[in-house]
């Protein structure tokens, strides 16, 4: 379960003013990019980037982009404490259940900070609209 989070790094810029009134929808991504166990808590640092551009293509133009860092701390109960940092040591990444409570807790808070910091720049909000469901590939 999701008990806090911090974000302790907000990066955005506009590379190119005068595209502003061509700029696209962004491109989002979200990184898991570690996960510990500490202080009786699992520790999940996260990076979340929208990328701006003026189209699609291989010659689009980037016109800026918004980057949020932080973590995710879980209370999990101890022995699954373990399993999700060993499932991350060993697969590199989370258990489904919680893979998907970190991700939609993400979009939301990181959709919402992110759209005030655009908003400031001029750019398109990066809001994720609806839920992420994460599901074990199909095997064939």
């Amino acid at each position: 379960m999701i008990t806090n989070f911090t974000m302790d790094k907000i990066d955005a810029k506009i590379e190119e003013v005068n595209l502003l009134p061509s700029q696209r929808y962004p491109k989002l991504n979200i990184s898991i990019d570690g996960v510990e166990a500490k202080n009786d808590k699992v520790v999940v640092s996260y990076t979340f980037q929208a990328e701006y551009k003026d189209g699609d293509g291989e010659k689009s133009k980037d016109i800026g982009h918004i980057k949020l860092n932080g973590v995710v701390e879980l209370t999990e109960e101890k022995t699954k404490q373990s399993k999700i940092v060993e499932q991350w040591k060993d697969k590199g990444n989370l258990p489904l259940d919680i893979a998907e409570e970190v991700i939609n807790g993400l979009n939301f808070r990181c959709s919402a900070t992110g759209t005030l910091v655009a908003y400031s720049l001029g750019l398109i909000p990066p809001l994720v609209i609806g839920q992420t469901k994460i599901s074990e590939p199909s095997k064939k």
